[in-house]
C-alpha cells in the first residue's frame, strides 16, 4: 500500500490576511504570485520566473474564513 503524504505550506499569519480569497504559486515555501484562479497564479509565476517549470510550483487557495460555523 503505498501511503501519500500532503504537506501544508508555511504561510506567515500576515500573508494568510494579505491573500485571502486568492489562489497563490508557492516555490520553496514563498509565495511568487497570485491571482482570481490557479490558471492566472501559475502565469504570473512562470512570467515572473521564467526558468521555473510548472511542476516546480505549487498552488494553493487561501480560504476566505478561518472557521466554519455551523
Amino acid at each position: 500500500m503505498v501511503e501519500t503524504v500532503y504537506k501544508a505550506p508555511q504561510i506567515s499569519k500576515e500573508e494568510c490576511q494579505k491573500y485571502r480569497g486568492k489562489h497563490v504559486a508557492l516555490y520553496k515555501n514563498k509565495i511568487i504570485a497570485d491571482g482570481n484562479n490557479s490558471d492566472e497564479a501559475l502565469r504570473k509565476a512562470l512570467k515572473k520566473h521564467p526558468k521555473l517549470k510548472p511542476e516546480q510550483i505549487e498552488l494553493y487557495y487561501m480560504q476566505v474564513a478561518d472557521e466554519l460555523i455551523l
